[in-house]
């Protein structure tokens, strides 16, 4: 049984316990990095052309298009740009007011498990450094909300301009996703792969006879 010291109490630790306590950062950048990779599949597919000849739309499609890797446009393109310009600040609304609890959520078990792993429990050995580098990359995520803020207040002014009927424009929703998703790419790539890599090899570290 493993002792946690806080506020100079020394608190007895079951094993089970423990172990759900060296586990938690893991599990819970493990969902971070899932939650922003399906944000990425699905704010890009408002930035490209559906693959409308590749052979698994063919299948869906009961054979009634010809397979090929061709890039084919769209005969009502300009169609489908007027409507992704009312389309992407609703959806990106409803998408950002319910997801960003999610990512809130994780990231904040994140830092606290790992806080209590590092500065409560402690009792980490050699896996320390590790925690502690995923420990920063999990804070560091919150490095890029500035870089994010501008294409999120954005396509909220969009979506309230539209909801009251003036028209913005054209092209501008487009182009806020592409930037969030630009600045989304390289937080996923660094800081949030930093915590996961970080905690994987402290777990493997610590829980390792």
């Amino acid at each position: 049984m493993a002792t946690a010291t806080l506020l100079g109490l020394s608190l007895p630790l079951p094993p089970p316990a423990l172990t759900a306590l060296r586990l938690t950062p893991l599990l819970t950048t493990t969902a971070s990095l899932t939650h922003a990779y399906m944000e990425y599949l699905t704010t890009t597919s408002f930035l490209t052309a559906p693959p409308t000849h590749n052979a698994l739309t063919f299948s869906m499609a009961a054979g009634r298009t010809a397979p090929n890797t061709t890039t084919h446009p769209h005969k009502n393109a300009a169609q489908v740009a007027a409507a992704l310009d009312t389309v992407v600040p609703v959806w990106f609304v409803n998408f950002f007011n319910t997801g960003v609890w999610s990512v809130i959520g994780l990231n904040s078990l994140t830092l606290l498990s790992s806080a209590a792993n590092l500065w409560v429990v402690g009792g980490l050995g050699a896996a320390r450094g590790w925690y502690a580098a995923g420990f920063v990359g999990a804070l560091a995520h919150y490095a890029f909300v500035p870089g994010v803020s501008g294409a999120v207040e954005g396509l909220h002014r969009l979506c309230v301009r539209g909801a009251k009927g003036e028209v913005g424009e054209k092209g501008r929703a487009a182009r806020l996703v592409r930037e969030w998703v630009g600045v989304h790419k390289v937080r996923w790539a660094t800081v949030d792969l930093v915590a996961w890599v970080g905690f994987a090899v402290g777990v493997v570290r610590v829980l390792t006879p």
